[in-house]
């Protein structure tokens, strides 16, 4: 029952799968990162840039002490160096003096922000540009840098010389701003975070979605994966099972019996709990359609609601809340033929919770208890007792000496992995022999390999209540082909008998 090492480890093929699912949420989250960029930037105001040029010549004196070599690769390495220069804080109060006037309110900062420096062409041409909002402003923060920044190069560097070759002129057209670009780029960025968040809630999520999860996770098998009658009905009754059910779910039942029948061999006793971790799982439901299943398959079977804290089978089955059951049973006030429902479905009988009583474990742990099943186990076949969760009452453990072992419902998008590993462990802590699990949901996949389209197609050529006048067919002509058996038999028989005779 302990998990396994495989079930600690991040499955990327099926993360990756499980984002894919999720394709609407990080598209959703892709155009919301596109349409926020782009509009973000749409409010923005236009930009100006205005740009000139100076040559800067590293060549310098022998006597100076400070020796570049004399290539064009040295000028192109000291591009970041002037840049500093540039926007050095002697350089930046000259520049940000000079336009007080013109343009009150500059700070030194301001203006630095708006350089930007670069190689033209990779040659030793140095452009000196800057952007603001203002076009007039850009031109004349690159002019007045132009005028101060030669002399302020050639002090720091201490060679070479530099000579202004383009003043910078007033922009008419603001810069080109690509819209749709960015927003692209707010796209990837929408997707990108819609994908982490569905990770975190894949890895973080501990909720069943299929049998794979269980069988990847724990040693024990799924006895079969089955699903719900029906999704939209609040009434218990309509998830029965009947000869009107739909083909599939018959034979998952049948499945489920099958399996159940199989791992009961060579068992002492015939009696199965039916629990699950918490409420809400289906394990009543489970409960009375596998009765019903087994006694479609010919088995006598007593089906016991032994939460006598809350009897489910009753709304299932609809008999009176006040009728005697196991808890008159074990306290001595009737016997279990007075309590029964003879015949509930075809070779079924019930068994109700009866009163509730103060005291439902220590009556679960009595002798009487434990003489009932004895005794119910040599009149029929098998033996299910729907009982409450184990992580809720313990009272499904008390009946772990008594009974073959017990059916784990677990519900698809609802039972998770720490419920089931509590309940694993205080079953595995009294002794109680866990048969194999029940996978219970709405979205029940048949195999990867067959589509639901083809099961359905495939259960309607193999569903003989769809052909009344072919079933009776057939079953005329088995009928007629068994009497010619007997009948070629006999005949075979009086000519053996009459060549004994002679």
């Amino acid at each position: 029952m302990e998990r396994r090492t495989r079930g600690n480890k991040i499955d990327l093929a099926r993360l990756l799968l499980y984002i894919l699912k999720q394709a609407c949420f990080v598209v959703l989250c892709a155009e919301i990162g596109f349409g926020a960029m782009y509009f973000y930037l749409r409010q923005l105001p236009d930009t100006y840039t205005a740009s000139g040029t100076m040559y800067v010549n590293n060549t310098g004196d022998s006597d100076n002490n400070y020796t570049y070599s004399n290539d064009l690769n040295s000028s192109l390495r000291l591009i970041k160096t002037y840049l500093v220069v540039v926007k050095s804080d002697k350089v930046m109060s000259v520049v940000t003096k000079s336009l007080s006037d013109s343009h009150p309110g500059l700070s030194n900062s301001s203006i630095s922000e708006s350089l930007s420096m670069y190689s033209v062409s990779e040659s030793g041409v140095v452009a000196v540009s800057s952007t603001t909002e203002d076009p007039i402003l850009s031109s004349d923060i690159v002019n007045a840098v132009m005028e101060v920044a030669p002399d302020e190069i050639i002090r720091v560097v201490g060679a070479g010389n530099v000579e202004i070759l383009d003043y910078a002129t007033v922009p008419i057209i603001p810069d080109e701003r690509n819209s749709v670009r960015e927003g692209m780029k707010g796209a990837l960025f929408g997707a990108a975070i819609a994908a982490c968040i569905l990770a975190f809630f894949y890895m973080f999520n501990q909720r069943i979605k299929e049998s794979k999860d269980l069988t990847d996770n724990y040693k024990l098998p799924v006895l079969a994966s089955i699903k719900r009658l029906s999704r939209n009905s609040n009434d218990a009754a309509a998830f029965m099972l009947s000869g009107k059910s739909p083909m599939d779910i018959i034979e998952s039942y049948s499945k489920l019996r099958m399996n159940l029948l199989y791992t009961l061999v060579g068992k002492e006793s015939n009696a199965v709990v039916i629990t699950s971790a918490i409420s809400g799982e289906g394990k009543s439901t489970i409960s009375s359609n596998l009765a019903i299943s087994c006694s479609m398959g010919g088995k006598k079977v007593m089906l016991i609601d032994g939460d006598m804290r809350r009897a489910s089978q009753r709304e299932i089955f609809k008999y009176d809340k006040h009728r005697k059951g196991l808890s008159d049973i074990l306290v001595g006030r009737c016997t279990w033929q007075d309590a029964v429902i003879k015949d509930t479905a075809e070779t079924m009988d019930l068994i109700p919770a009866g009163h509730f009583p103060p005291n439902p474990n220590e009556l679960l742990a009595s002798n009487q208890m434990k003489a009932l099943l004895q005794e119910l186990g040599q009149v029929y076949d098998l033996v299910l007792i729907d009982m409450p969760p184990i992580n809720i009452v313990a009272d499904p453990l008390v009946l772990s000496a008594d009974v073959a072992g017990c059916i784990f419902v677990t519900r698809q998008d609802f039972s998770d992995h720490r419920d089931i590993r509590k309940a694993l462990t205080a079953a595995e802590m009294t002794g109680m022999h866990i048969l194999g699990f029940v996978f219970y949901g709405e979205n029940i996949n048949q195999g990867g390999y067959y589509s639901r389209r083809y099961y359905k197609s495939y259960y309607s050529k193999y569903d003989y209540r769809r052909r009344p006048e072919e079933a009776a067919a057939e079953a005329a002509a088995v009928q007629a082909s068994a009497k010619q058996a007997s009948e070629a038999q006999a005949y075979a028989g009086g000519n053996i008998e009459r060549e004994d005779r002679a």
